[in-house]
């Protein structure tokens, strides 16, 4: 396994050991699978990789399963090291989100959003997602607008924003990977933003993308306690923008099922007098008034190019309490 540390180490800039994991602690693992394959622990970035050395032909469902049965009996990520495949099995194992490191060659790693590939005699590019996914999107929000995040473990995290641990778990990677903040601690992993809330903004804003995901206009009211109110209708709050007729809401993923009934008609967009935005994770959650955050509101109108409606986004970022 020297090869695979080296690897590690040397594309990550970081130092991490190898021990093999002792045969009693695989007891829980059925025959087949204790016996099929070389298990070691590493420690990357405070998080324990159980790395499954694959000694036969495989295919990619057949390791996939593998790999998720071991991952539950162990409860540690698990990454499958291999020999070096065709370019189309590489693929296969990326598609069905096989975690993979070929030493020397490409590591994959989706669980801590790591994926590197050798092109030729060229150095390792370390490929992070363009754009910030809506989760950690969410998280930094958090953070930054209602209450800080310093001193609450990912499981605390985890809680209460209604995530489950292993998507904040991903987050905190992202986090770690692109400078945002450091994971510390070891059993249990906290976030340590070393930068300023002004800085994190700085640095996270052009990752972070509009967190609408859809709209439908409506005729009619609504009195829903669960939506807030967005767009326009919030912009008009913040700043000395003049409101419109049409009210805007924001709500969670998923919760258009609620939305309707005799007081409240789908229509024609010409039509409407209420719009309902469905956003891609729970503007509630970031505010303690009826209005969405100022943060998120900004997102949504960045690429507007309105006069008005540039200036009034200036003044919403220079009133934000850093």
């Amino acid at each position: 396994m020297n090869e695979v540390v080296n690897y590690i180490n040397e594309v990550l800039g970081t130092r991490v050991t190898y021990k093999k994991i002792a045969p009693e602690k695989l007891k829980n693992l059925p025959f087949f699978l204790a016996n099929g394959y070389d298990f070691g622990e590493i420690r990357l970035y405070n998080q324990k990789i159980v790395l499954l050395s694959v000694k036969d032909d495989f295919t990619t469902e057949v390791l996939r399963t593998h790999i998720d049965n071991v991952q539950k009996k162990l409860n540690a990520i698990v990454v499958a090291v291999i020999p070096p495949v065709d370019a189309y099995k590489r693929l296969r194992l990326i598609e069905k989100r096989v975690p993979f490191i070929i030493p020397g060659k490409q590591m994959y790693m989706p669980d801590l959003l790591i994926s590197l590939k050798e092109y030729g005699n060229t150095r390792v590019d370390n490929q992070q997602p363009a754009t910030m996914q809506p989760a950690a999107q969410l998280i930094l929000l958090y953070h930054l607008q209602v209450e800080t995040l310093e001193g609450l473990n990912l499981g605390m995290i985890a809680e209460r924003l209604r995530y489950n641990p292993m998507t904040v778990t991903r987050a905190a990677f992202y986090f770690h990977n692109t400078g945002l903040c450091k994971i510390e601690g070891t059993k249990e992993k906290f976030l340590n933003f070393e930068k300023t809330k002004r800085e994190l903004w700085d640095i996270a804003e052009p990752k972070m993308t509009n967190p609408i995901n859809k709209t439908q206009f409506y005729t009619g009211y609504t009195l829903d306690q669960n939506l807030k109110k967005a767009n326009i209708s919030a912009l008009a709050y913040y700043t000395e923008l003049n409101d419109e007729q049409v009210e805007f809401f924001a709500m969670p993923p998923g919760y258009g099922r609620f939305i309707g009934g005799v007081n409240l008609k789908p229509i024609d967009p010409m039509e409407g007098n209420v719009c309902i935005e469905e956003w891609k994770y729970d503007p509630a959650l970031l505010t303690k008034t009826e209005y969405i955050d100022s943060l998120s509101l900004y997102l949504c109108f960045r690429e507007n190019k309105n006069e008005r409606i540039e200036m009034a986004l200036e003044k919403l970022i220079e009133k934000f309490p850093w």
